[in-house]
Parts: C-alpha cells; sequence; structure tokens
C-alpha cells in the first residue's frame, strides 16, 4: 500500500514538474529569444557571404 501511494507522488510531482516547465508545448527545446536571435544571425551571415561574392566578382573583373 505504501508503495502505491508513492508511486502516485511520484507520478502527482512529475506531472506538476512537466506541466509547469511547459508540458511539452515547444517544438524545441532552444528557447524562442535564442532562436529569433539565431535567425537574426543567419540573415546578417547571408547578407554578409552576399556582400563578399560581389567583391571578389568586382575585383576579379578589375584584374
Amino acid at each position: 500500500m505504501r508503495l502505491i501511494g508513492m508511486l502516485l507522488a511520484l507520478g502527482a510531482i512529475g506531472w506538476v514538474l512537466y506541466t509547469g516547465s511547459g508540458g511539452g508545448a515547444n517544438d524545441t527545446v532552444i528557447p524562442e529569444g535564442y532562436q529569433q536571435s539565431m535567425e537574426k544571425a543567419e540573415g546578417v551571415e547571408e547578407t554578409v557571404r552576399k556582400s563578399t561574392e560581389e567583391k571578389l566578382r568586382a575585383l576579379e573583373d578589375e584584374g
């Protein structure tokens, strides 16, 4: 009887912790703020890459 009570208590504690942490609502473990920062960084990276390619083409055309 004590074992059943202890298992039920552990299950209840686990459920409270699970729902308190978001309950699986997130599709990823990366927090939303970090995800947005990563997306902005990818945009900056692409812009720098395009700019570099254009400068290299300009240098090749001159030479």
